[in-house]
C-alpha cells in the first residue's frame, strides 16, 4: 500500500490537522490500515486520526480519502462524530473477551 499525503491543512481553531490522501494498492486497503500507515508518517498515535472519508476511484487501483489528525483526545471526543469514531474503532473478534457494556447511572 502506498499512501501520498495531497493536501494537508493545519487549522489551528479546531486543534487538528486535515489531510487528504490518495492510496494506490492491489487491494481495497481498510481504514485500520490506513489509519496505521498514516500515523507512522505523521509521526502520531492511531487513536487520534479519523477516516472522514475513503472512496474507491472506478477503474483504478487507487482510493481518495481524507482524516483528521486530532491533537488530544479530548478534542477528538468534542469534534469528531460518533460514528465516525465507532466505524474507525477495531473489530471484535469472536472468542475475545469484551469489556462489560456500563450500566446508565440512575437518576
Amino acid at each position: 500500500m502506498e499512501i501520498q499525503i495531497i493536501k494537508d491543512k493545519t487549522n489551528p481553531l479546531l486543534n487538528r490537522r486535515e489531510i487528504s490522501v490518495a492510496v494506490k494498492s492491489k487491494t481495497t486497503a481498510t481504514r485500520m490500515e490506513l489509519k496505521n500507515k498514516l500515523a507512522a508518517m505523521l509521526n502520531s498515535k492511531p487513536e487520534l486520526i479519523v477516516v472522514e472519508h475513503l472512496g474507491t476511484i472506478y477503474g483504478k487501483q487507487e482510493m481518495v480519502g481524507t482524516a483528521s489528525l486530532y491533537q488530544t483526545e479530548e478534542r477528538l471526543k468534542q469534534l469528531a462524530h460518533k460514528h465516525l469514531i465507532a466505524r474507525d474503532a477495531p473489530k471484535v473478534v469472536e472468542g475475545q473477551e469484551q469489556a462489560p457494556p456500563a450500566e446508565p447511572e440512575a437518576k
